[in-house]
């Protein structure tokens, strides 16, 4: 029977030194001897945070703190720990499996050297089964060497020459802090007459949805070398515990593997659908292997059964790629958003955090996540939870551009380095339903614009995955091309050229930003975003209160925190140069972000399916920067972006298209109004647009009745009106079934002027706030008391920042007439019942404490 131990936890003991000979020699000692200059280390985990907890270093979220560490990876660091296991009887044997060293490694068992490793996303296992044959305590020890050369985003691409997170050498978005250590689990494992080497699972729906077969590949061997033994391979698929299906094997297996290959026939099955679509049904696969009729070895695996195909964009170029996804024969739209490493330091394991940014990801109607090949290979428990969640993942090898040169190497050596590594990565992954494209890299491109299976590495990586994944979808790099930009010079130049295309990624201005999405030709928008500044509560905790102004280039922690996206001249001249308070800069800011990356979503949404899909850039961040196009900030706090584009994402939807939201004074007010529905067809939906001011009065009001067919937005309304002459005034639209059932809403805010500077003028609001608590469950009645419209309310967690756990809000960044009152609902998420606290603010209210 197999037995497992985890070796997993803050067991370890972790010490640097100055060359690998060094490391070597102390791993060689064989016993624990002296502690001194040790710390304690947790696996999985990173260098640079256990030496953190063990005061070693600074903060290295603080301000600079992060430049005090820069010497961690240049030395050698040695994990050890004491390990026993009850002694193996003479038919078991004895595994020792590592899942994932960050990035080369030696590893010693009582001062003998046993393996040498190098790459940190392949697993590896060692046969230890004479050297823990007496029971007794032994000495584990592993060096990490230090971290190999690479190129930081400002760099070549060509000169990279291993397969390892670029991100932490130096990022827009996150500071040098290259990443070393143990980053997976350890495990020490027994198993008795035989043991199951691996599995490889692979499901097949039926056009009819309802039959369905599984595919496994089962790799057994036995436990000693001897006579070949009699064996027998089972596997059952499970439905919430009930058998669905099942399918055995006998085999006679020796010391080498054997290959037994099963199939299951199922009947009747819940089709696996992405979010909004339908349930995410999730099955499991269980094998066991029994010798001499004993339970010797199992594995279990989770599997969805679903078909995921690329069709052609209609009145798509000739000779374009298909971008639209049809998911179970039906054609989606994509609502996507880029997703980066939860942390730079992404050894350390965040279950929690992990799960309440997938739940983000999931209430904003997001249906893929692009992990960004920047980062990392994602984690199983990414997987799972993305299974789980509907969520579909687009997965990326862990290649990128570069500020100098994007096109990566081609000699044999490196992609015979690229190829073993992918063939040991897909097989991880590739059973898990979510994954539905593998892709070669992020923005790998030379002179002639994005790379294709031209160049002999993304050929080679195709080979791969179609040999070990097939039918699984294959980009060789994103964006695709032909062109590389989303810009209005390209677009005006060839307006067919722009299929998959990336950019901008800075907020264009408050007419250049309409502009720009309204007149675009791409058939799908892979990357793209707005920058705006962190929530106050992220801020304060990064920067000390002695550097906060200005928060400007002009200050040397502001631009190591985000240098990149620091637009204070933009913000400051879309409010009139008026913005003297950092509170104010903050909101502007996040302002724009918001409603600039809200446009830029339905702009692309409203030529569906010509495109077919858009992913901004990002949905997270790594590291916690002043400025950044992160719409959830380290702490996992939402910006206003989260919930604009959480808005923009509804599967029912209105809109409106316009020209700027200054309006410049006199002259005609612009818009249309558009709706299209993404869930069933709606007959007779009515559409009311009107034009208020800031009291609520009713300048103008548009009436239309449209057909919402096949997920295509239509046009139901185009609106013309003076410009009103109050400073501020507010469209409203309002989407309801043809019984007058409500099916959405949105509002937009203009300025009559030339710019938002009216904002920093407004009157006063007066809005009261009544709680329901049903344990982690509030609900928040926002009702307007007094005064003209409230504007921009957001609500915020008022908890000190190291409190764990988060509040989940359903909406932030809305605005409330007189007399109006919303309903937002809070879940508490990993956060304790004591000290709840929540702020509601905006740009004429008073902050209101909420506990």
């Amino acid at each position: 029977m197999r037995r497992s131990a985890s070796l997993d936890g803050s067991e370890w003991e972790l010490r640097g030194f100055l060359g690998i000979d060094a490391a070597v020699q102390a791993a060689e000692r064989g016993s624990v001897g002296d502690h001194r200059g040790w710390v304690r280390a947790r696996v999985p985990g990173s260098v640079v945070d256990d030496l953190w907890r063990a005061g070693e270093v600074p903060d290295p979220y603080f301000e600079r703190n992060s430049l005090a560490i820069e010497w961690v990876p240049e030395r050698a660091w040695v994990y050890r720990r004491a390990i026993r296991v009850a002694a193996p009887l003479t038919h078991e044997r004895a595994w020792l499996r590592f899942d994932g060293v960050d990035y080369a490694a030696r590893v010693f068992l009582d001062g003998r050297p046993i393996v040498v490793h190098e790459g940190m996303f392949e697993r590896f296992k060692l046969d230890v089964t004479s050297a823990l044959a007496d029971g007794a305590e032994h000495l584990l020890a592993v060096v990490v060497e230090p971290a190999p050369p690479s190129e930081p985003q400002l760099g070549r691409t060509s000169r990279v020459r291993v397969h390892k997170s670029r991100m932490t050498y130096g990022w827009d978005f996150s500071p040098r802090m290259i990443h070393q250590g143990i980053w997976r689990s350890v495990t020490l494992t027994t198993v008795g007459g035989g043991r199951i080497r691996g599995t490889a699972v692979r499901t097949e729906l039926a056009r009819d949805l309802a039959t369905a077969s599984v595919d496994i590949r089962v790799a057994v061997e036995a436990a000693r070398a001897a006579a070949a033994v009699a064996a027998r391979v089972e596997a059952v698929l499970l439905d919430a515990g009930n058998v669905a299906g099942e399918a055995a094997a006998d085999v006679r297996i020796a010391d080498g593997t054997e290959e037994v290959p099963l199939r299951i026939d199922i009947a009747s099955v819940r089709p696996w659908w992405p979010n909004g679509l339908g349930e995410p049904s999730m099955y499991t696969v269980r094998v066991r292997l029994l010798v001499d009729g004993e339970l010797a070895d199992e594995r279990e695996t989770s599997v969805g059964f679903r078909c995921v195909e690329l069709a052609q964009n209609e009145d798509a170029p000739t000779g374009a790629r298909p971008y639209t996804f049809v998911v179970n024969g039906r054609r989606i739209y994509i609502n996507g958003w880029n997703w980066v490493p939860i942390d730079v330091l992404y050894g350390v394991p965040r279950p929690e955090k992990l799960a309440h940014l997938i739940r983000l990801a999931r209430a904003a109607h997001v249906n893929l996540l692009r992990v960004w090949g920047g980062g990392v290979i994602e984690s199983d428990a990414f997987y799972d939870a993305c299974d789980a969640a509907g969520i579909m993942v687009w997965q990326e090898l862990s290649q990128s551009s570069s500020g100098m040169e994007s096109t990566p190497a081609s000699d044999p050596e490196f992609v015979a380095r690229m190829v073993a590594e992918t063939e040991a990565i897909v097989p991880l992954v590739a059973a898990h339903p979510s994954l539905v494209a593998w892709c070669g890299g992020n923005e790998l491109e030379d002179e002639h614009g994005p790379l294709d299976e031209r160049h002999p590495l993304l050929a080679a990586l195709r080979h791969v995955v179609e040999r070990i994944d097939p039918g699984r979808i294959w980009l060789p790099t994103s964006p695709t091309g032909p062109q590389f930009s989303n810009r209005l010079d390209v677009i005006e130049a060839d307006p067919t050229s722009l299929h998959d295309v990336h950019g901008p990624w800075e907020h264009q201005g408050l007419r250049a930003q309409q502009e720009l999405y309204d007149r675009g030709t791409s058939l799908f928008n892979s990357e793209f975003g707005v920058e705006g500044m962190t929530n106050k509560r992220t801020h304060d905790a990064v920067i000390g209160p002695e550097h906060r102004v200005p928060p400007t280039r002009d200050n040397a922690v502001y631009r190591h925190l985000g240098d990149w996206w620091i637009n204070e001249p933009l913000v400051q001249a879309a409010f009139g140069g008026r913005l003297d308070d950092i509170e104010l800069l903050r909101r502007a800011s996040q302002l724009l972000q918001a409603e600039g990356l809200r446009y830029a979503v339905e702009a692309n949404r409203r030529r569906a399916f010509h495109n077919s899909g858009s992913i901004p850039w990002q949905l997270n961040e790594s590291y916690p920067n002043a400025w950044c196009t992160a719409a959830v900030d380290h702490r996992g706090d939402p910006k206003l972006a989260y919930h604009a584009v959480r808005r923009a994402y509804e599967r029912v939807h209105v809109c409106a298209r316009f020209d700027t939201v200054a309006w410049g004074g006199g002259g005609e007010f612009r818009a249309s109004a558009w709706a299209w529905s993404a869930a069933e067809d709606i007959d007779a939906a009515h559409v009311r647009a009107a034009l208020r001011t800031l009291d609520g009065a009713v300048l103008h009001e548009w009436r239309a009745t449209v057909d919402l067919r096949d997920g295509r937005a239509t046009c139901a309304a185009e609106i013309v009106a003076p410009v009103p002459a109050a400073p501020l005034f507010l469209l409203d639209l309002e989407l309801a079934a043809a019984d007058g059932a409500a099916l959405s809403a949105a509002r937009y805010l203009f300025a009559s002027g030339a710019d938002l500077s009216p904002l920093l003028d407004l009157d006063p609001a007066i809005v009261e706030v009544t709680t329901t608590r049903d344990r982690d469950a509030w609900r928040l009645d926002v009702r307007h008391t007094r005064g003209l419209a409230a504007i921009g309310l957001v609500l915020e967690d008022a908890r000190p920042i190291a409190t764990p756990g988060w509040a989940e809000p359903s909406d932030g960044g809305f605005h409330l007439l007189p007399g109006e009152c919303r309903q937002i609902e809070i879940e508490w998420a990993d956060a304790p019942s004591a000290g709840r606290a929540l702020r509601l603010s905006g740009w004429n209210v008073d902050a209101i404490a909420v506990a």
